[in-house]
């Protein structure tokens, strides 16, 4: 019964005490890193999180239970940009 206890207090919350779901600036990072392939130290990141809602989008995630399916690890994309299109 303690380990259960003990397993319970080590996971993390994912509302906080108003019943909002929590979104870090770790949800963030990994959002603009996986989703638009954006660089979160971009001079571009807090306009595309303001005009885009991002919070929302990741608050909806985390309702519907995908959230860690969306920013799983991305495979390095190829070096050059056309690759991306599959040009050449």
């Amino acid at each position: 019964m303690a380990t259960r206890r003990r397993l319970r207090i080590m996971r993390p919350r994912l509302r906080d005490l108003f019943g909002q779901l929590i979104v870090t600036v770790l949800d963030l990072r990994a959002w603009l890193i996986a989703v638009p392939r954006m660089d979160p130290d971009s001079h571009r990141c807090a306009w595309y999180i303001r005009a885009y809602d991002v919070v929302a989008k990741i608050r909806a995630a985390k309702a519907a239970g995908t959230f860690d399916d969306l920013v799983r690890e991305v495979a390095q994309p190829p070096a050059y940009w056309w690759h991306r299109f599959n040009w050449r």
